[in-house]
């Protein structure tokens, strides 16, 4: 039997494969994409404009959307963002307590993304 025959399923299973984490990587680059997006923009509003209650929501928007995105990857850091998101929508009735808990608070997610940083 020649040698060929056993090959040709072997690439095409590995160029599979090489698609899939191809895939993957930008998946993960999206979602940690979205996570910094969000943790910017949100520093940004409450330096410049902490008063501005349609921001807040675009805020909860892009949480929200960091969550949905890092979901596959690590579904704790997604349901920490998720809260985040919620959050900004309630408008600030959590208390401080209550932030540092669920690490939400900005130290909180930075840690995070640069655990995720470090273990690509």
């Amino acid at each position: 039997m020649e040698l060929t025959v056993f090959l040709a399923p072997l690439q095409k299973l590995l160029g599979t494969f090489q698609k899939e984490r191809h895939y993957q990587d930008d998946k993960r680059e999206e979602a940690l994409k979205a996570i910094q997006k969000a943790l910017i923009e949100t520093k940004k509003h409450v330096e410049l404009s902490p008063e501005n209650r349609e921001n807040e929501f675009d805020l909860a928007h892009l949480w929200a959307e960091a969550s949905s995105k890092i979901r596959y990857m690590n579904a704790d850091l997604a349901d920490k963002l998720n809260d985040k998101s919620k959050y900004w929508q309630d408008d600030f009735t959590w208390s401080n307590e209550v932030v540092l808990e669920k690490q939400i608070d900005f130290n909180s997610i930075e840690k995070q993304i640069e655990s995720l940083l470090q273990s690509s």
